[in-house]
């Protein structure tokens, strides 16, 4: 379920061309400015502090991979859980399409055509609202009628009110994987993490550019390099933080493959 947004008709890129494009900015400004300061004599200056320097890189960029790594670990985590959640909600609705089957035909149509109209709202609408933090009110009707098709439901022997236990209990495990889904997805990490990290990443690069390195094409490939790798590092940060949206995001596959077979 974990997609690359599609950036062209017949193909999908990792990395967007706008954020490409950013990035070759970014590290052209960098090395740039690191030729710009040595053209200069910066370094010269600082020449006698390369080890103190050098220190503090390492400092600095060990407390920035601890508190990165950190970051990733909680963000993929709940990235992940949405995944189990849409696959699990999107289970419990075939399974109550599938269940329903042994009911007359004129008793269980309200009930697939409820599921049928809820699943399409999911696919049509929500991503997009969920992606902007907004709010689900029109899905959240379209779920309750779902419910109320199988609570609505009328019958008259003993094997239609196991069914229609049955049924119920499909319907509440449904709503509980809902309800988990949506929790799940207005969490976005803090912004006083993101600050942190953006502000540790941004120490390792001013440090570098005033770094004396002896040769001055390995100083400009260490700075476009960190730059690199920095720029990356926030991409991923960032994009992940938002699963529904961005290059990485959870895909709606699941209740797209269900109102396929609706139809």
């Amino acid at each position: 379920m974990l997609m690359a947004k599609e950036t062209s008709a017949n193909s999908t890129e990792i990395l967007p061309v706008a954020i490409r494009l950013r990035g070759i900015k970014l590290i052209t400004l960098a090395a740039g400015l690191y030729l710009a300061l040595r053209l200069i004599g910066i370094h010269k200056l600082v020449q006698n502090d390369a080890e103190g320097i050098g220190a503090l890189v390492q400092i600095i960029g060990t407390l920035y991979s601890v508190v990165y790594a950190f970051a990733i670990y909680v963000i993929w985590g709940q990235f992940a859980a949405v995944e189990d959640a849409i696959q699990k909600e999107a289970g419990a609705l075939q399974d109550l399409v599938v269940f329903s089957q042994a009911l007359k035909e004129t008793v269980r149509e309200p009930l697939v055509r409820a599921v049928k109209t809820y699943v399409r709202g999911v696919v049509e609408t929500e991503w997009g609202a969920l992606a902007a933090l907004s709010d689900t009110d029109k899905t959240d009707k379209f779920f309750i009628g779902v419910v109320s098709s199988v609570t609505s439901l009328k019958t008259d022997d003993e094997t239609g009110r196991i069914l229609y236990q049955q049924l119920l209990l499909i319907a509440h495990r449904a709503s509980s994987h809902r309800n988990e889904r949506l929790a799940l997805s207005a969490k976005r990490m803090p912004r006083t993490l993101l600050v942190f990290v953006n502000l540790t990443a941004s120490m390792i690069l001013f440090l570098l550019l005033f770094f004396p390195f002896h040769n001055l094409a390995l100083g400009l490939i260490s700075v476009a390099i960190t730059t690199m790798l920095l720029f990356f590092a926030h991409f991923v940060l960032t994009d992940l933080d938002n699963p529904f949206e961005g290059t990485w995001n959870v895909g709606v596959g699941p209740f797209a493959a269900l109102v396929t077979k609706l139809r």
